[in-house]
Parts: C-alpha cells; sequence; structure tokens
C-alpha cells in the first residue's frame, strides 16, 4: 500500500510539473498571438485590449473561478497562476514588440530614425528620444483657411492644397530640411534633426523665403493665391517617436511653442522670426523691427530678403543667393565636418600619440592664421581649412605606408556629403598633398599647407612631439633603430624650409638648436 502511494505521489509530482510548464508555454503565445490578431490601427481599441489583459484583471478572473475551493485547490491554484503569470508575461511583452514592430513599419517617419536606434528602440519597448540643442522650427500657415473653405468646393480645396505642400515638399528637401507634420491648412518642419548641423537656422529662413517668392510668382498669374503665414524660431527641442501603431517622428518643447506663437501673430505673406534666431543670421539677411512677442521674453522681426552682397537677380527675375552666399554656408558646415573627424579620430585616439586630433586642429589653426595673414579670399581659406581637417583622416582607420592616398581616399567620399562641388574636391585633394614632408609647393596655397602642417619644427614642443611620433611607430610595427631613426629627422630638420612670410616670422627655436635637443633625448 506504501509502495503505490509513494508511486502515486510521486507520479502526481512528475504530473504536475509538466502541467506547470505547459502552462507556461501555451499561455505565452496565447497572449503574443492574441495582441498580434488585435492590434489595430485603431489606438482606441488598442488601449482598451491591452487593459483587458492587465495583470490585475487576470489574477481577478483567475481567482474567481477558484473562489469556491479548499486547501489543496489554493495551494494548486497558487501555483498555476506563478506559472500562467509568468507565460502571460513573457507573452505580453513578446506581443508589444510584435506591436511596435508594426508601427514601425506602417509609419512614414522610419527615414528619421536610424536603424540601430529602431533596434534599441524594439529591445528595450521604450520610446525613442533624442535631446538637440540647437534646432530651427518653422510653422506656415495659410491665411483665412476657414474662409477659403466655404468659397471652395472640396475636391478643388485639396488639390490646391496638396499643390501647396508638394512644394513645400520639394524645397525642404534642397535644405536637409525634416518634416515633421501636416495638420490641416498648417505645414512644420525643422532644421538641425535627425542629423545635428549649424546651418539649420539660415536653411530654414531660406526655405521661408522660397516659398514666399513662389506664391508671389504665382499671384503674377491668380491674384487670389493663398497668402502664408510664416514663424521660425531656434532652439532646444526633444524629438522622437511615441507609442506603439503609426510611429510618428515629432518634436516637443518651448522652441517648438514659440514657433506657433510666431507664426499665428504675423502678417499675411511675411516671415516672423525670433531674435534668437535673428542673432544666428544677421550677417546674411535684413530685417525689419516688430517688437516683443507676447508671453515670451523674445524680440521679433519680419525677415526682408538677403543682404545684397549673397544675392544676385535670378532668371525668374527675383532675388535668390548667389555664389558667396554658399561659400559662406559651406564655411558655416566646417563645424559639422570638425565634428565628423573628430569622431572618426577619437576612436583611435589611444594608439595615435602625433597622428591625432590635436595634430588636426593645429593645423586647422595655423592653415587659418597663415591664410588671413596672405589676404586669402573666403573660398581659398575654406579650401585650406577643409584639407586641414582631412589630411590625416586615414589614421582614423588605419595604419599602413601610403596613409596620405588613404586620407585623400575617404576626402572624397566625405566632402560631397557637405555640399562640396566636385572642383573643391579635387582642390582639397591636391591641398593634401602639399603636407607631405617631401612636396614642393605650387602656388601660394600650397605653401600655407605645407607650413601649416610643419609649424611644429620651429616650436619649442618640437622633441616631445617627435618622441610621441617614435612610440606610435613603434607601437604600429614601424621598428627602426633609434639611432637611424634620429638621423631620419636630423635630415628632414636640415632640409626643411618654410616658404610663407608668417610662418618664418613664427618660427621660434632654429632646426640647429631643435637637432641639438633631439639627439640629446634620444641618447638617454
Amino acid at each position: 500500500m506504501m509502495i503505490l502511494l509513494k508511486i502515486f505521489y510521486k507520479g502526481k509530482t512528475f504530473f504536475l510539473s509538466l502541467f506547470l510548464i505547459s502552462q507556461f508555454f501555451l499561455t505565452e503565445p496565447c497572449f503574443a498571438n492574441d495582441i498580434e490578431k488585435n492590434v489595430t490601427n485603431d489606438h482606441t481599441k488598442n488601449e482598451q485590449f491591452l487593459f483587458v489583459f492587465s495583470p490585475k484583471n487576470f489574477v481577478a478572473n483567475i481567482q474567481n473561478s477558484f473562489l469556491k475551493g479548499n486547501y489543496f485547490e489554493w495551494v494548486l491554484f497558487a501555483i498555476i497562476i506563478t506559472a500562467a503569470l509568468a507565460g502571460y508575461l513573457s507573452g505580453i511583452r513578446r506581443g508589444k514588440k510584435i506591436a511596435l514592430k508594426k508601427g514601425f513599419t506602417d509609419s512614414s517617419d522610419t527615414q528619421a530614425v536610424n536603424k540601430d536606434r529602431y533596434e534599441e528602440m524594439i529591445e528595450n519597448e521604450k520610446p525613442f528620444i533624442q535631446k538637440y540643442e540647437m534646432v530651427t522650427v518653422l510653422f506656415a500657415d495659410i491665411e483665412g483657411f476657414s474662409e477659403i473653405t466655404d468659397s471652395l468646393d472640396p475636391e478643388t480645396l485639396l488639390e490646391e492644397l496638396n499643390s501647396f505642400f508638394f512644394y513645400f515638399d520639394i524645397i525642404i528637401d534642397h535644405y536637409r530640411i525634416e518634416k515633421i507634420k501636416t495638420m490641416g491648412d498648417a505645414y512644420m518642419c525643422a532644421g538641425g534633426i535627425p542629423l545635428k548641423n549649424h546651418t539649420n537656422p539660415v536653411e530654414v529662413v531660406m526655405v521661408a523665403l522660397d516659398v514666399q517668392n513662389h506664391l508671389k510668382r504665382l499671384s503674377l498669374q491668380n491674384p487670389n493665391v493663398w497668402s502664408v503665414r510664416i514663424g521660425i524660431h531656434t532652439g532646444q527641442v526633444v524629438a522622437g517617436m511615441l507609442g506603439y501603431m503609426k510611429l510618428s517622428y515629432d518634436i516637443w518643447g518651448h522652441t517648438v511653442n514659440v514657433a506657433s506663437r510666431l507664426e499665428t501673430s504675423c502678417q499675411a505673406g511675411k516671415i516672423h522670426v525670433s531674435g534668437t534666431t535673428r542673432e544666428k543670421i544677421e550677417k546674411y539677411f535684413d530685417f525689419e523691427f516688430v517688437g516683443p512677442l507676447p508671453n515670451t521674453n523674445e524680440i521679433s522681426y519680419y525677415v526682408k530678403g538677403l543682404k545684397p552682397e549673397f544675392s544676385e537677380v535670378n532668371a525668374d527675375g527675383q532675388l535668390g543667393p548667389n555664389y558667396a552666399f554658399f561659400v559662406q554656408m559651406q564655411l558655416l558646415r566646417l563645424a559639422d565636418l570638425e565634428e565628423y573627424v573628430k569622431g572618426i579620430m577619437a576612436e583611435t585616439v589611444s594608439k595615435r600619440y602625433f597622428h591625432n586630433f590635436k595634430h588636426v586642429q593645429e593645423v586647422y589653426e595655423q592653415a587659418e592664421l597663415l591664410a588671413h595673414s596672405e589676404n586669402m579670399q573666403d573660398e581659398d581659406i575654406l579650401l585650406l581649412k577643409t584639407a586641414a581637417l582631412l589630411h590625416d583622416i586615414g589614421y582614423g582607420i588605419s595604419y599602413h605606408d601610403d596613409m596620405l592616398k588613404l586620407s585623400e581616399d575617404i576626402a572624397c567620399e566625405t566632402m560631397p556629403l557637405f555640399q562640396y562641388t566636385q572642383q573643391q574636391v579635387d582642390k582639397v585633394c591636391q591641398l593634401m598633398k602639399a603636407t607631405h614632408y617631401e612636396s614642393v609647393p605650387n602656388g601660394i596655397m600650397e605653401e600655407i599647407m605645407h607650413d601649416a602642417n610643419m609649424m611644429y619644427f620651429g616650436r619649442a614642443d618640437y622633441i616631445s612631439r617627435m618622441m610621441c611620433l617614435f612610440r606610435e611607430q613603434e607601437e604600429h610595427g614601424i621598428h627602426v633603430k633609434k639611432a637611424a631613426w634620429l638621423q631620419y629627422q636630423i635630415n628632414r630638420l636640415n632640409n626643411h624650409q618654410f616658404y610663407t612670410r608668417a610662418a618664418k616670422e613664427l618660427v621660434k627655436i632654429p632646426a640647429e638648436l631643435q637637432i641639438a635637443g633631439l639627439t640629446v633625448k634620444c641618447e638617454e
């Protein structure tokens, strides 16, 4: 009898364990599949569905079904709840991921979030949000749209509204501005997201001017063309995608609210900007003072147009940007290019004791200094500073014999991303060749580039820099006896010469003293 009882209890334990395990594996797919089947594009229904499957309701339903059970059943009930709830939580988690993936797929804003961010959002089940320090927000609204809707049939109204938004889309794409959304007759976009840049205040105002000029051209053919109010403000925003269904890239913050206020208080046909935005773009545009903006700390202005030195009459007979304006925008983008190069070279900075971003910055600053001393034009300064930033970028990728060629290849791929012309790309690559110590400069720009790269030859930190170079080469497998290496550096010093007047004047320590100091250091 006792043997039978033992078999019974052991068997019951086995079957109970099997039952509990089955509860988990059966419950988990159940809840995940139910969520997948019931996910719709109706947010209200989704919220109701997820509420029904909340842990509180789930436990309450099971408790009611076992409410009249005895002690053994309550113990069994507790074990069953534990297994089923574990399956439920796992299933609901997997189901939410399914819903989030479906929402991202259905979204029209997927380009605003890169693949890594998307996968992080799916895995952590958290909204994608990011803070930006400098974003320029634009609101545009059609004047008197309510009255227009009463005078036009729906098809004509939507056709004209679509035409207006379509032109807006083309213009913001040209200036690489991010469309946020349309709300009825209102259009919202922002510059400086999702990719950060320093040019967005200027570019967003250029979008506004282009749209207003387009409407002026249309009014010559049709006097009933709509008038648009535009408000623009620059500042911090939080951007991201929230929710699970039909995810939408959006922005929030005080900057958005101020831009909206500027639009609502704007006169028809005008571009209303904040004082903050004006400070960032006053070099390029003319303004008309408006006054304090209600309920903010901002003074507002109307943008009248580009300054004469940055404008010219285009093919349509209207003022547009000239080549000088294009160069000024490229000079602004240098800050973006600098951050890009810094990001690449910082990844390997631990093994770059000489060819690191600090050296790049020194060459960049010296190139600008020498260029100004030679009274170079803006575009020449742009190309010199660009060559200085890119001449050692290859060291952020690899370390081999022909580093200059690698840097040139990377420059050819990178510069078009920052809107350089092919002619400018070719010129920068030529200037980069002038940084080679054996090169013979041809012309004042190559002389500036050559001197900027070699300025440390005449500085007090020359010896410490050379020892950093020796250590760097040693750690990358370039093994040379110190005596041979020293003789090589002595030959370089003896054969080196500066070309520009300013570089010659800036030399503090002659080659003879540098050789003596380096010799002593190598003999230690």
